[in-house]
């Protein structure tokens, strides 16, 4: 059987958020992992919508230069948003394409009640509420909020790690007090940092019950690599 390739693009430019994915994502069997970084005119960060438009046209033409939908099976999308260049590529190919946002989501619906988010700063809160209530077909029980760290995506991997760490746990507590009992890690920059997640909620106070994390750069990976081999048969 031949090796899957799948392409793990981090659609902003700054390069510290890709060695972040590197370290922590481990290809299923019988797959490949390149990953790739979106060339220098894109922002170092995604925050909003200009930048999100902004990194999506930067990437994908530079995707299409270089010819890499041909070289791969599969791409995953690392920003934690609806974001733009998941869909311009699902109209460039019929290769299964997916972003860690859905990924995340996905996952969480089948390992626990309810789901929260801890993200970065205040920003992109309200359009990731959007992009959870387009995929769970409006307001849904299941999902317990969003909770912002006031971290930035650079700062996550670059910055003070006791501020990084303080504010992780702080934060997974608050969601984790709110009912979630399946935490998301809601920005690529957190790569990585489940361990953070699970300790500050249990460190928040009584909860009902045990808290998982997830990643959904992890769970992409391993979602994307079953669509290529669901697509192959």
């Amino acid at each position: 059987m031949s090796c899957t390739r799948l392409l793990v693009i981090n659609p902003n430019s700054s390069k510290s958020v890709t060695d972040g994915l590197e370290e922590v994502l481990k290809p299923p069997p019988q797959t490949e992992l390149a990953f790739y970084t979106a060339p220098k005119n894109a922002p170092p960060s995604i925050n909003d919508m200009i930048t999100a438009n902004l990194t999506a046209t930067a990437c994908f033409l530079d995707i299409q230069e270089k010819k890499l939908i041909d070289q791969h099976d599969g791409f995953l999308v690392c920003c934690f948003s609806d974001h733009p260049l998941t869909h311009m590529l699902r109209e460039t190919t019929t290769k299964p394409t997916i972003g860690i946002f859905e990924a995340a989501i996905t996952q969480a619906l089948l390992l626990g009640k309810r789901f929260g988010i801890v993200t970065t700063g205040s920003g992109y809160s309200a359009d990731i509420h959007k992009g959870v209530q387009a995929i769970m077909g409006g307001n849904s029980q299941r999902f317990a909020g969003i909770v912002t760290t006031g971290l930035g995506v650079v700062e996550l991997r670059e910055g003070d790690r006791q501020k990084i760490e303080r504010n992780m746990k702080e934060y997974s507590g608050k969601i984790a007090q709110k009912g979630a009992d399946v935490i998301l890690l809601g920005c690529a920059g957190m790569a990585g940092m489940e361990s953070l997640v699970v300790q500050g909620a249990a460190e928040a106070g009584p909860i009902a019950g045990p808290v998982r994390a997830v990643d959904g750069a992890k769970a992409g990976v391993e979602i994307l690599a079953g669509l290529v081999r669901f697509c192959a048969c």
